[in-house]
């Protein structure tokens, strides 16, 4: 399997503030999809989020999840895949803290104070991938 890091996602994807989309099963067995922030760090996908939120839960459950991270705009390109979680208690501010860089900056904003005025409730989301897929459709879109 091909390792996944930062560097790599930027050079295939030049918006490196989209958001990764996780897919999961909700408690009644059916499909559901977040958008999260994310970093990658030693061929794994962190995210951070409330450790009261129904995504947390669910991966608790069923640690088995689909990911894309894509642009919007043509011409489509991104990666997509299948990983395992493991929702990391302790390590939640420390990846909320990486992620209020790489989205936001090193300014302070209103937002970036809110999230760390509620970092003692953050946990961290950590997806090992099984399988990564590249795609590219810039030349059968080319013009559009």
């Amino acid at each position: 399997m091909q390792e996944l890091d930062n560097d790599e996602i930027d050079k295939f994807i030049p918006d490196s503030k989209i958001p990764i989309r996780i897919g999961f099963i909700k408690g009644n067995s059916t499909p559901a999809v977040v958008s999260l922030w994310y970093v990658c760090k030693n061929g794994k996908i962190y995210c951070a989020t409330q450790k009261t939120a129904k995504i947390v839960s669910y991966l608790q459950k069923n640690p088995v999840c689909g990911f894309e991270i894509a642009a919007d705009k043509p011409p489509y390109k991104g990666i997509r895949g299948e990983g395992t979680v493991r929702i990391l208690n302790e390590t939640g501010a420390y990846v909320l803290d990486i992620l209020i860089e790489k989205y936001l900056g090193e300014k302070e904003s209103t937002l970036s104070k809110f999230l760390k005025s509620n970092s003692k409730d953050e946990v961290a989301i950590e997806i090992t991938p099984q399988k990564i897929l590249h795609y590219d459709y810039s030349k059968r879109m080319k013009g559009a």
